[in-house]
């Protein structure tokens, strides 16, 4: 699929809901792609919102979403919201949006998991099948709209979960040129699905990371550790709140992905405990091989 040439040509406003590096870069995003409707903001802090403005991620700032939507006094235009902010949020959120709901307003989010979420706006939302669920497979270790840059979004994936929206609804269409907008690929899993395969390849990784940093600082070591370190654990800088959030809502899937690691840690301790060095080198090869085709095949390495 390609971007269109006049992108989201029936919004007239995208609001985002929490302009960090993920809503900021939305909005960076949305004007280098030649977007030329309004850009709102919505969060919890002014002085975060106004280095959004003042960077160009959006156009205007709201107090909430309520006066967000006020902002668009013509409901026969599309108006798309956009939540970027922590999953802990997303429930009050789908709440204050079901008090301005109108039939010209659509939802989508950038949430790193999507089964509770897509429950909650089955549950909170009037009309649930305009709400078309997603995850941006783009971010990074840093936070704000200070960090925020309209290329983040280029050439990465995004998982769409249109559970209970059917293919025809209008909504998909314009969840899916937004994301294209911002020059993305599309792929589309169910929220159990999405949460069971991002546990293996983001949720995990991040966790092993906060370990291997907690293990250097107890012996400790960390004061000689250089760049292979510092590459291995520069995910664990994350946000602790975003991935508070991220752990509690995908539970089930990653307490099944730990114990999978667990194993095949116990494997990789028992081949080494063997002196078994063909097996060791096997297993090696084998990651290496993995990773290279990996690369070869998403990022032309």
């Amino acid at each position: 699929m390609s971007v269109a040439a006049k992108p989201l040509n029936s919004v007239a406003q995208v609001t985002i809901a929490g302009v960090g590096l993920l809503g900021g870069s939305v909005g960076l995003a949305l004007r280098a792609a030649g977007y030329a409707g309004k850009i709102v903001g919505v969060g919890r802090r002014r002085e975060v919102l106004e280095v959004a403005k003042q960077r160009g991620c959006i156009d205007a700032i709201a107090g909430d979403i309520a006066e967000a939507v006020a902002m668009q006094t013509e409901h026969e235009l599309d108006h798309l919201i956009v939540l970027c902010s922590p999953l802990g949020t997303f429930a009050s959120l789908f709440e204050a949006i079901a008090k301005v709901d109108h039939d010209n307003l659509f939802i989508t989010d950038a949430g790193s998991t999507k089964a509770q979420v897509c429950a909650d706006a089955k549950r909170l939302l009037p009309d649930p099948s305009r709400y078309v669920g997603a995850h941006p497979m783009a971010g990074s270790e840093l936070h704000g709209p200070q960090h925020a840059k309209a290329e983040l979004f280029k050439g990465r994936l995004c998982i769409l979960t249109p559970e209970g929206t059917d293919c025809e609804h209008e909504a998909i269409g314009i969840v899916n040129d937004f994301w294209l907008t911002l020059g993305m690929k599309l792929t589309v899993k169910t929220p159990a699905e999405h949460d069971r395969l991002v546990a293996a390849i983001s949720h995990l990784p991040h966790a092993v990371a906060v370990l291997l940093v907690q293990l250097p600082a107890l012996l400790p070591a960390i004061s000689i550790a250089a760049a292979c370190f510092h590459d291995t654990a520069r995910i664990a800088s994350g946000g602790p709140r975003v991935w508070t959030d991220i752990f509690s809502t995908n539970k089930t899937a990653m307490l099944e992905s730990i114990d999978q690691f667990a194993a095949a840690l116990a494997k990789f301790r028992g081949v080494i405990e063997s002196g078994d060095e063909p097996a060791l080198t096997k297993l090696l090869e084998d990651a290496k091989h993995a990773r290279d085709t990996w690369l070869k095949a998403t990022w032309g390495e």
